[in-house]
């Protein structure tokens, strides 16, 4: 069959039968071949027997073999060589390769050997096979689409699985294995030490330094939300010296330029499931007031309750949030999720 195809290529040799020559070596390149697979493949091209003769880029190591269409080795030369070229990396010779063909050349003979001794060349030049940091850098630094999914599949990390980024100082990274996502490993970038972390991390991570830790989004989408981790960096401070960006809530919107959706924030998804219920409205009515008064006996004389029902109400919307937003140190997250509320729509809450 692929004899058959060469000798069709020969009627439109200068194109469609040129570009079959290109396309057939690229795809050996592409799947990984070696050099006895590209020599069976040529023979069955080319319907002829070929050869190759070459020593390895690291020295010592000859291959010398034919191959013909059935792909049967041989020990003896089937005939005269028609055609021959040099095998070349790096401008030093390495040997060669070439067409046993009984009679005339046929058109498209120069080319074949042209692609065979410059897939040889490729073969024989060892791939280098990108490290995990290498591709740790690719998924929070992507070239393209292909390029991060490549990356995603050699950290063994499914693009849908939801992933943080933490980034810390470099002169001062944690001190304890932070428990990298997959495969992955810490990368350093702008004297910034960056981890790619699983969604629900159950390490702490203690250091002399700072760190910041994004919300969990997808993997596919987590190299968009650097700015996050940094923005939790920036909280970060002597009492408080790794954030987490849960823990900002809606406050997380002041990032500058960033790509969050409300349901990427953990308070707003809660809130918002409160206010589905007449319970919920109720409890997010109270703590609408609390925020607007600053008091529990201001907030119980506003709403006509006692202030023990006020303390039981906002005891019951903080168990529902996750954290407790009548705290001084969640004040300005808990009017941020209220904030954010309230300009979503939710008159009647």
């Amino acid at each position: 069959m692929q004899g058959l195809m060469y000798r069709l290529a020969e009627l439109d040799a200068d194109s469609a039968g040129l570009v079959r020559v290109i396309d057939y070596f690229d795809a050996l390149i592409r799947h990984g071949a070696d050099t006895s697979a590209m020599l069976r493949a040529s023979a069955a091209l080319a319907d002829c027997v070929v050869g190759i003769d070459v020593v390895g880029t690291s020295g010592g190591h000859r291959q010398h073999a034919r191959c013909d269409p059935k792909g049967r080795w041989l020990t003896q030369a089937a005939g005269q060589r028609s055609a021959t070229k040099d095998v070349v990396v790096d401008d030093v010779v390495m040997g060669s390769v070439w067409i046993e063909r009984a009679g005339p050349a046929l058109a498209l003979d120069e080319m074949l050997v042209d692609r065979m001794a410059l897939t040889a060349a490729i073969i024989l030049v060892p791939r280098h096979s990108p490290s995990a940091a290498e591709h740790t850098r690719a998924v929070l630094f992507p070239m393209d689409d292909i390029a991060l999914l490549s990356s995603l599949t050699a950290l063994h990390i499914e693009p849908t699985t939801r992933l943080r980024v933490a980034i810390a100082t470099a002169d001062s990274p944690p001190t304890a294995h932070a428990p990298t996502a997959g495969r992955s490993t810490p990368i350093t970038v702008d004297n910034h030490v960056l981890y790619l972390l699983p969604g629900e991390p159950s390490a702490p991570w203690v250091g002399s330094g700072r760190m910041g830790v994004s919300l969990p989004m997808p993997a596919s989408a987590i190299h968009r939300h650097l700015g996050n981790a940094r923005f939790a960096l920036a909280q970060a401070g002597e009492s408080e010296p790794v954030v987490i960006a849960d823990r900002l809530g809606a406050l997380n919107l002041l990032e500058t330029g960033n790509g969050l959706a409300a349901s990427d924030i953990p308070d707003l998804v809660r809130v918002a499931e409160l206010r589905t219920t007449t319970h919920g409205i109720e409890l997010i009515s109270t703590l609408r007031t609390y925020l607007g008064s600053g008091s529990l006996r201001a907030t119980a004389d506003r709403m006509h309750l006692h202030h023990s029902s006020v303390a039981h109400r906002l005891a019951k919307i903080s168990e529902a949030v996750g954290y407790p937003v009548d705290s001084i140190e969640h004040r300005a997250r808990a009017t941020a999720m209220m904030m954010v509320l309230d300009g979503s729509g939710a008159g009647d809450a």
